[in-house]
């Protein structure tokens, strides 16, 4: 709340337009040709080589070392690998008296291998559990990241996703998960090249699988940090 409250008091004193820090989760283009970007959270400890592409384009690779529910709920993995293509188009910018406003469009495809155990990884209806079993799923993730810049060093991200998930499991047919979740964090320009990073996503997730349906609190929080390229680009 002490975090909010900073974000309302400075777009409240701004007079003009800002531009503020480079953003891997929001929806703001890239500056720099490459950028790093790292954190650590529920589900995930994850990296991403992000690049400048053509036109409006940004593209990145990513790992992902899961401990969790990788897709926010109805996934839960004991420990797991993930690859992941993130792609991000930035659709819109608009510049008001004080902040300035970029949404993107950003469609994440990925993968995971990994291991349930003690009940983990049950697909719907809750109470269908088994014990140790090699999992995985395939991943479609759409997004509508948003970034609202309210001072040169500090930018909030909102928007939704939808992390359109199937899951797989040995001896368990395969279920899927539709989670609906909101966007919400912070970017900001700590030093020249260097970008910390807060973004919490939450909502309702909605499990398919097992010939029924059930539906679950869905969330997945990190933190971490976006640096330049260690090259100057």
């Amino acid at each position: 709340m002490k975090a909010v409250a900073v974000f309302v008091l400075v777009l409240a004193m701004s007079s003009t337009a800002f531009a503020g820090p480079q953003s891997t989760i929001g929806g703001k283009r890239l500056e720099s040709d490459m950028v790093h970007n790292t954190g650590v959270g529920w589900p995930s400890l994850f990296y991403e080589w992000w690049n400048k592409g053509q036109g409006k384009l940004d593209w990145a690779l990513g790992a992902e070392l899961v401990y969790g529910d990788w897709s926010g709920a109805f996934s839960d993995v004991s420990v797991g690998l993930a690859l992941n293509a993130p792609l991000r188009w930035h659709i819109h910018n608009r510049k008001h008296a004080k902040a300035t406003t970029d949404v993107g469009l950003r469609f994440t495809p990925g993968a995971m291998v990994g291991g349930s155990d003690r009940g983990r990884g049950r697909a719907p209806p809750v109470g269908f559990q088994f014990d140790r079993r090699v999992m995985g799923g395939l991943r479609a993730e759409l997004a509508i990241p948003v970034s609202i810049d309210v001072h040169d060093r500090v930018s909030v991200v909102t928007g939704a996703t939808i992390p359109f998930t199937l899951m797989f499991a040995r001896d368990v047919d395969p279920w899927g998960i539709i989670p609906l979740m909101v966007r919400m964090g912070v970017e900001i320009n700590a030093a020249q090249k260097v970008a910390p990073f807060f973004l919490f996503e939450l909502g309702p997730a909605i499990g398919i699988g097992n010939g029924t349906s059930d539906v679950d609190f869905a969330f997945r929080i990190w933190v971490g940090t976006a640096f330049w390229s260690v090259l100057g680009n």
